[in-house]
């Protein structure tokens, strides 16, 4: 039972930190909004012909998957099990809201997801600067503003646990745990507040589609 534990807690913290890499090259292709409708929907045009995209897709997924699927299971294991979870609480210094509250995170940022694939990949891209023109449209919405805002506070809040927990488990760095702590502080909310500004961006700068947003979405011959 305890190395079926293990096993768990290194299969999420493996897929977690893959996750992570992820969110790092999403954030960089995103702050491509920026720079207007041209290099955006370029990048995702790019994208979406690499014959790599969709093997990249579904192994993206089964990360996804494991994560969630072993988060959920240690989860359940740990409330079963309270005087152990009770006893490591009172260790000092070890408890923070970050820690307490990450399946409460994890299922919000899970439930985010699906809003965002759902506006985003399978949203309607054929109005004036294509999925460029998609998001910042999008992004203007009072209601979906706030949805974003939370939802990257609260990602922020699960990063900033999550990042330093994954090194914990893979035993690396246990011996600087307040370093580790730290950087994972940074490194998450660095993430989150960057995925934070492109809303922000949308709604206050209210930018516009340059005129070759015409033809962002042209047949192709």
């Amino acid at each position: 039972m305890k190395i079926s534990s293990i096993f768990k807690k290194v299969l999420m913290a493996l897929s977690g930190l893959a996750l992570v890499g992820f969110l790092v090259a999403h954030l960089a292709g995103n702050l491509l909004l920026y720079k207007g409708n041209g290099a955006f929907n370029g990048y995702a045009e790019m994208l979406e012909h690499n014959p790599l995209i969709i093997p990249a897709e579904l192994a993206l997924i089964a990360i996804f998957v494991i994560h969630v699927y072993n988060a959920a299971r240690l989860t359940i294991e740990n409330k079963t099990a309270r005087p152990i979870v009770n006893a490591e609480r009172k260790t000092a210094g070890e408890s923070t809201f970050s820690s307490r509250t990450m399946w409460a995170t994890g299922l919000i940022v899970f439930a985010f997801i699906i809003l965002h694939v759902w506006q985003f990949k399978y949203g309607d891209k054929s109005g004036s600067g294509g999925l460029w023109g998609l998001v910042i449209s999008k992004f203007q919405e009072p209601a979906i503003l706030g949805i974003y805002v939370v939802a990257m506070l609260v990602l922020g809040f699960h990063l900033a646990h999550g990042i330093s927990s994954a090194f914990q488990s893979l035993g690396l760095l246990s011996q600087n745990r307040r370093k580790l702590r730290g950087a994972g502080l940074i490194v998450g909310w660095i993430l989150a507040l960057g995925f934070m500004s492109l809303p922000l961006y949308a709604f206050f700068a209210k930018p516009v589609a340059t005129i070759s947003a015409t033809n962002d979405h042209m047949p192709k011959k």
